[in-house]
């Protein structure tokens, strides 16, 4: 593992054990039970307690993997990988300005679309398919069946 990777690994599962440690901490000072069964801290206690367990199972396996000589492949991508890496995020940034003007349908119509081209998809079937369900689609199950309020946009849709 290269070194700056190895830096990246040890300070974000660190991170990790310390918010996980933090949450068991606070969940311990719930109940865990109660008169009908498990309590407001049983599933926090436990699922900071699991966090807690692999994040350190993580942390001690990246501290003692051995590290990669320093003329190892670099870490982030240059050229197509960074140019697609660029047009996702972009594409992000764009989706969430536009998401209170156009609303949710049309804003993750465009999202789909350009997304499936950054990834490399070229046929246009496909990503017409992917874009009506990813935003057409995820609206109607959203706002219908799970009763979940989505951005309608200026138009109303």
């Amino acid at each position: 593992m290269p070194s700056g990777a190895r830096q990246g690994w040890l300070i974000a599962t660190g991170v990790m054990l310390a918010l996980c440690l933090f949450a068991l901490w606070q969940s311990s000072l719930l109940a865990l039970t109660d008169k009908l069964g498990p309590g407001p801290g049983f599933f926090p206690f436990w699922l900071s307690l699991i966090g807690s367990g692999f994040s350190l199972a993580l942390l001690v396996g990246v501290y003692r993997a051995p590290a990669d000589p320093p003329d190892a492949e670099p870490i982030l991508p240059r050229g197509y990988g960074a140019r697609r890496i660029g047009a996702i995020i972009g594409t992000l940034a764009v989706t969430t300005l536009l998401m209170e003007v156009l609303g949710f349908q049309l804003a993750m119509l465009g999202f789909n679309a350009v997304l499936l081209v950054a990834l490399g998809e070229r046929r246009w079937l496909a990503i017409g398919l992917f874009a009506l369900a990813g935003s057409f689609g995820v609206h109607y199950v959203f706002t219908r069946w799970l009763d979940v309020l989505l951005p309608a946009g200026l138009l109303g849709l």
